[in-house]
């Protein structure tokens, strides 16, 4: 199954407080990329979070998963965690009647 993680500097946090944090979660972003779990990671343009295309084989794993990031654990970002299905309304465009 396909997630959208969106990762997010939690409100009232510093990028002070983020810094020590960097390397640890690069690491833990490269352990999840080598795994197949993560399939892509991006900035977020504001430079507020980052973005991470995922796979998992339910959304209970990928918020466990997610939940181990050490930013997460130390609580200076927030993961949410959407669950993605393809889209299939482009069939009905191409119908034939």
């Amino acid at each position: 199954m396909q997630f959208l993680v969106l990762a997010r500097v939690a409100e009232g946090v510093a990028m002070e407080q983020v810094l020590p944090y960097v390397k640890a979660e690069a690491e833990m972003v490269w352990q999840q990329y080598s795994a197949e779990i993560v399939r892509s990671v991006y900035y977020i343009a504001d430079m507020s979070g980052a973005v991470l295309m995922c796979e998992a084989p339910t959304l209970e794993a990928m918020q466990e998963i997610a939940a181990q990031f050490p930013m997460a654990q130390a609580g200076v970002l927030k993961f949410e965690v959407l669950p993605l299905k393809p889209y299939l309304g482009l069939g009905s465009l191409f119908a034939k009647s």
